[in-house]
């Protein structure tokens, strides 16, 4: 369901250590995502592509695909599971970095991500509004 560019650094990461960071994004169509901002532990650009997705009753389950850019210029990659409410405007996903560009930030790879927070589908484009926790696995 989301597709999300922002700029990203890294003042206070950390091997080992929890990692918070708050999003803003808009819904763009081409990919079918969202482009926004990621603050907080990392910021920087993350574009999050939405794969097909399925409709379960009053859910969206999706299967998503990020990319984020430090302000640095390292590459992070992954991928993320999860559900949006289609009632309650409310998200879920649930992801894992496979891939990072740097030596220095390789620690990441296996980090869990875990993303939540609520759309505003009155507004044009549409936006959310979030909260990224990235985890050792």
């Amino acid at each position: 369901m989301f597709a999300i560019m922002s700029p990203v650094s890294a003042p206070s990461v950390g091997e080992g250590k929890p990692l918070m960071c708050t999003m803003e994004a808009d819904l763009v169509n081409e990919p079918l995502g969202w482009v926004g901002t990621i603050e907080g532990a990392i910021t920087g650009t993350m574009t999050i592509v939405e794969n097909p997705a399925t409709f379960v009753g009053v859910t969206e389950h999706f299967d998503e695909s990020f990319t984020i850019t430090t302000t640095d210029g390292v590459v992070i990659k992954g991928g993320d599971l999860g559900v949006f409410n289609l009632k309650m405007f409310k998200f879920v996903a649930n992801g894992v970095i496979t891939e990072v560009s740097s030596p220095d930030w390789q620690w990441l790879v296996g980090y869990e991500l875990h993303f939540w927070g609520v759309a505003d589908l009155t507004v044009d484009p549409w936006h959310v509004s979030g909260s990224i926790r990235i985890v050792a696995p």
